[in-house]
């Protein structure tokens, strides 16, 4: 019943991408501090140091992978690489194994975390679900698992950072799934993730006032997506402390 479920969803994916355009980035105003990579596969932030961490971050669909390189900037620019695939028709479900040949392109990479944006998170959850070895953590960004997705016992630590104003990923969707992943830990100060014991595996969700879907990368606005309250820069500035706390946090343990 999963896997017919599972196979339904996907179809409707690709009949709505053949009819559908992708959302376009807004910018793309990269600083001049980060080495960008790309080729037919990927994208590849170096911050230039040698760092041997890094995070595959899976676009939202429909969604060109160019309208995250704004925010995935940041993250660079903290000392950890990002690797951003590409995917037929911008849905990262048409290459749920793809991560598996990225890594092995970067033999230099001992830490992985992965995560994604909306559909981009599903792709996330079902990498983990394969190979739960292979990641430090996982970060959902406006996203959230089903029961075919579930993996509440996997051993690493989750983010899962949503937003006040988001329609297509409710509070209210993204709270009542929670059983579909390590044990929750609601926090309105990212700041006190320090205060978590890091070997109990968790779940923390942080949610951003005013944000809403889109606003997770710098595309525009989407068709069903409610209003933000903060800007594009605001939402970005949030979403990246939150998870650079995250991966320190993680990474202190």
């Amino acid at each position: 019943m999963k896997k017919n479920l599972f196979i339904i969803v996907f179809m409707l994916a690709l009949l709505y991408a053949a009819f559908s355009c992708s959302y376009l980035p807004t910018e793309e105003n990269l600083g001049d501090t980060i080495a960008y990579t790309e080729t037919p596969n990927y994208i590849f932030l170096d911050p230039g140091n040698g760092s041997n961490t890094c995070f595959m971050f899976m676009p939202g669909g429909l969604v060109d992978p160019h309208a995250y390189l704004t925010l995935m900037e940041r993250i660079a620019e903290d000392s950890i690489c990002v690797l951003i695939p590409k995917f037929t028709s911008n849905l990262a479900i048409t290459g749920l194994s793809k991560y598996k040949h990225l890594i092995e392109q970067f033999p230099e990479i001992d830490t992985w975390y992965v995560g994604g944006h909306s559909l981009g998170g599903i792709a996330a959850l079902s990498a983990v679900n394969n190979d739960p070895d292979m990641f430090r953590g996982l970060i959902l960004l406006g996203t959230y698992p089903s029961e075919s997705f579930a993996n509440p016992d996997w051993s690493g630590q989750v983010l899962s950072i949503y937003a006040e104003n988001d329609l297509l990923s409710t509070s209210d969707e993204i709270e009542s799934a929670q059983m579909y992943l390590p044990t929750a830990r609601f926090m309105t100060n990212i700041d006190h993730i320090d205060t978590l014991n890091t070997h109990t595996p968790s779940t923390i969700y942080y949610l951003i006032s005013g944000g809403n879907h889109a606003q997770f990368g710098d595309y525009g606005t989407q068709d069903g997506d409610g209003l933000p309250e903060i800007t594009l820069l605001q939402q970005h500035e949030q979403t990246h402390h939150a998870i650079m706390a995250f991966i320190r946090w993680v990474e202190n343990e």
